[in-house]
């Protein structure tokens, strides 16, 4: 069942496409396509109900015809996404017009020109970044530049210059991000291909000498002994018949453990993913011609291997030969490009922060007097700005998390000062909303633990954070406490709205999010939790979560008071 959804997933947003980078793009925007639509579908449903529920009167009929209008367009801009005849430039460019126009609908003039749906025109200059070159997103910086500033003038007010210059900020920053990372998949794909015709031409040449050759035992093993990669010759009985010393050398096995061996024989001895030995028995026992090359785990390392039959002078299949690489150095490349990601996010940092600081000075008037309405621009921007820079500290996090490049710094601190910095972060935060937040130190705690003060700020403020958002009323409450005598722990605790048993299982998880109203009104790219989670692990501790929908949650952290060993060193 399982395997039949997966393939049918990847039937509705794969596109056939020769070119890799118009077949991603396209396959983006299918995805975005199709959940456009199964969000509209969902929205007709909920209105189809409060229209039963006798409250049709109530909702606006341009709802419906925006509705649908919305729901046709991405079904035909989806048919014409699959459609090889059509460029996909052609129709991620007509899709992202057709929202420019369609929000022209879906507010007042005032509120579009400048007020707040002003932040939707910034939705297809991202978009364009990725469905379309890097630099289309300056393009669609234009077009919501010249739909602000006809509407300014449909309404007789002056256009809002500041919400212009932002869109070509954002604008900006889009091109850099998307520019930079579809260098690094071309380079990276331009790697694996090389790599990959290496190892096919030397498949294919191994192959076409061992049919001529396959009388002279001598010059075959002459040929097989000055070959760098690892070789295995079957019969068709899959038992290896002949072999190199740089494939004993790859495995790590005697010559008796390989030669004579049925292949079975040999994945089973060996430190190797079973999913990895269905891939080298098909591989081997596919007779029909040469498979694409495979990668798979062998112990620590990481090996490439294609295989090929190999055929008498009359082309029949007497066998097949395997041809196996240390791939252990190409696959670091992969760890690169985590590294990369890091690297680009880190950058993103610098302009951002130039954005935070010039709008909070143009808003405070450090540039001379600003009226109301230039004051509440530049405070979009830097609300807006300030939400940007945390995901791209949220990305940072997450590629030095997966790169094995975050560090700590284990150092005595007190838990008072772990309140305290928390207080002087959140408390301002709650009360605007009209929160309460307290925090109590247990008596039975130490006076001094060890730990890294920056990174328990982190999870600490991340999680109060998170239940401030999903808090309507009531308070936060945190509690730090002496588990036993080897670990301690804190406990968070909101009167929020909770979480489903079913969305507990994947709370934790990368960029998944629980889908509710509050949680599309907050944005976020699901990045929060898991972050926790995973710095909590490395710093030796564990998290719990206990929820209940309408009753509140209680995130719980347990770490110990020696920290692993070594954790302030790059991982």
């Amino acid at each position: 069942m399982r395997v039949n959804a997966k393939a049918l997933i990847s039937s509705l947003i794969d596109v056939s496409a020769a070119d890799p980078d118009d077949k991603r793009r396209r396959k983006l925007l299918s995805i975005l396509l199709l959940g456009i639509v199964a969000s509209t579908f969902l929205m007709f449903i909920f209105l189809f109900v409060f229209v039963l529920a006798g409250n049709g009167s109530k909702i606006d009929g341009a709802v419906w015809i925006g509705a649908l209008a919305l729901l046709v367009g991405c079904l035909a801009f989806y048919r014409s996404n699959r459609n090889p005849a059509i460029p996909g430039w052609v129709t991620s460019g007509v899709f992202l017009l057709f929202l420019i126009v369609l929000f022209m609908f879906g507010d007042t003039p005032e509120q579009l020109a400048s007020g707040r749906s002003l932040f939707v025109f910034t939705i297809p200059i991202i978009m364009a970044s990725i469905l379309l070159a890097p630099a289309s997103s300056f393009i669609f910086a234009v077009f919501a530049a010249l739909e602000i500033w006809y509407l300014s003038e449909q309404i007789a007010i002056v256009p809002n210059l500041f919400a212009i210059i932002g869109f070509f900020l954002v604008a900006l920053v889009s091109w850099l991000s998307a520019r930079n990372l579809e260098q690094a998949l071309r380079e990276v794909r331009l790697i694996n291909k090389e790599l990959d015709q290496r190892v096919a031409d030397r498949t294919q040449e191994l192959s076409e000498a061992l049919s001529r050759e396959s009388e002279q035992a001598s010059q075959r093993q002459a040929i097989l002994q000055g070959i760098a990669d690892g070789v295995m010759v079957f019969d068709m009985n899959g038992k290896v018949i002949l072999t190199n010393p740089a494939l004993l050398r790859l495995l790590e096995l005697p010559l008796d453990a390989v030669l004579n061996r049925h292949l079975t024989d040999i994945i089973a001895s060996t430190q190797i993913r079973p999913e990895d030995r269905v891939l080298v028995l098909k591989s081997v026992n596919y007779r029909d011609d040469t498979l694409a090359p495979v990668r798979i785990k062998w112990g620590v390392r990481t090996l490439s291997m294609i295989a090929a039959p190999v055929r008498d002078q009359n082309g029949h299949t007497i066998g097949s030969v395997a041809v196996l690489r240390d791939f252990t150095r190409e696959a670091e490349v992969e760890q690169m490009k985590n590294a990369f990601v890091a690297m680009v996010s880190h950058e993103l940092r610098t302009p951002l922060n130039a954005i935070l600081g010039y709008s909070e000075m143009l808003r405070d008037g450090f540039y001379g007097s600003v009226n109301e309405k230039q004051a509440n621009a530049a405070e979009r921007i830097l609300t807006n700005s300030s939400r940007l820079l945390g995901i791209v500290s949220d990305l940072l996090d997450q590629a030095q998390i997966e790169a094995g490049k975050l560090k700590f710094d284990f150092k005595p601190i007190q838990p008072g000062e772990i309140t305290a910095n928390l207080h002087s972060v959140m408390d301002k935060i709650a009360t605007d909303k009209g929160l309460t937040l307290t925090s109590h130190i247990d008596p039975q705690m130490p006076a001094q633990i060890i730990g890294d003060a920056h990174r328990l700020q982190q999870v600490l403020v991340n999680l109060v954070n998170n239940a401030v958002k999903f808090t309507m009323q009531g308070g936060i409450k945190v509690y730090i406490y002496k588990v036993n005598a080897e670990r301690w722990g804190f406990d968070v605790t909101d009167t929020g709205q909770g979480i489903a048993v079913d969305d507990q299982k994947f709370i934790f998880d990368p960029f998944r999010q629980v889908e509710s109203t509050s949680t599309r009104s907050h944005g976020g790219i699901g990045l929060g939790l898991a972050i926790v989670k995973r710095l909590v692990e490395l710093m030796g501790g564990q998290i719990f979560l206990k929820s209940s929908l309408g009753q509140g949650s209680t995130f719980t952290i347990i770490l110990p008071f020696e920290p692993p060993k070594n954790k302030e060193k790059e991982k």
